[in-house]
């Protein structure tokens, strides 16, 4: 557990769950992009992607379980409020397909993905020295980030003409 010499446990627990409380804004990020979308091809996108999101949130967990690193009580409390207040969706709150605040829905959530992609680089890099680590298991995260990642930009290269242009 935290008996791994050379490692920063109080640096690297606070990485990890400062990734995974993230990741609960994530899954509503997607939630209500999905709502954004209702009744559009895209819909069951956002749907798929918020289920891809929530499984590698749930092995985010599992990792940070198995390295003895568990949620401090403030942050299980904070992450209950995020999951509150995440369906608001403050960056498009009148969920309008046609307008700048759409693509800047999308461009935000490609933002938390690449955030994500990085933290498992990271992650990688760090496997490198800390055994506890499955780097294969790393590997298939950062493969599906990537490909959520291109995910979200089909979605972006789908649909920029019916925000940017008229008619």
């Amino acid at each position: 557990m935290n008996d791994f010499r050379g490692v920063s446990h109080q640096t690297y627990s606070n990485y990890l769950n400062e990734h995974f409380l993230g990741s609960e804004g994530g899954v509503n990020a997607f939630r209500a992009a999905a709502d954004t979308w209702k009744g559009t091809e895209h819909e069951a996108a956002f749907l798929s992607l918020c289920r891809q999101v929530m499984t590698d949130r749930e092995d985010l967990r599992l990792l940070i379980d198995r390295l003895g690193y568990g949620g401090h009580p403030l942050k299980i409390v904070f992450t209950h409020a995020v999951r509150l207040l995440g369906r608001v969706n403050p960056v498009n709150l009148l969920r309008r397909r046609q307008a700048g605040t759409a693509q800047v829905e999308l461009d935000v959530l490609a933002g938390m993905l690449r955030a994500k992609l990085s933290m498992w680089e990271t992650l990688i890099l760090i496997a490198a020295k800390d055994p506890r680590l499955d780097a294969d298991l790393l590997r298939d995260l950062q493969a599906r980030a990537i490909d959520q990642i291109d995910q979200v930009r089909g979605i972006i290269g789908a649909t920029w003409e019916e925000r940017f242009f008229a008619g």
